[in-house]
């Protein structure tokens, strides 16, 4: 699970829950519309920040997503897993 919290008030405004292991990675897109998470569970998941809901997954690495980022304009998403690999 992660959370996403106001910065202002210290409050949580949404949990993403779906990841079925440790989540290790965590960002928002550039333009702040979505957030992306790594997971020990092989997966990335793509959010929209202002519902909390998950928009997509992506699989196929066959080992833990240790990191996960947008590229600067937002076109792209980039992982790295304990399987050696990026996508």
């Amino acid at each position: 699970t992660a959370r996403v919290w106001d910065a202002r008030t210290g409050s949580c405004v949404h949990t993403l829950s779906g990841h079925t292991r440790s989540i290790w990675s965590a960002c928002f897109s550039p333009d702040g519309q979505w957030i992306l998470t790594g997971s020990r569970d092989k997966t990335a998941r793509v959010w929209d920040a202002r519902t909390g809901s998950c928009v997509r997954t992506l699989s196929g690495h066959t080992n833990w997503v240790w990191s996960a980022c947008f590229s600067p304009d937002g076109q792209w998403i980039l992982t790295g897993s304990e399987d050696k690999t990026a996508r």
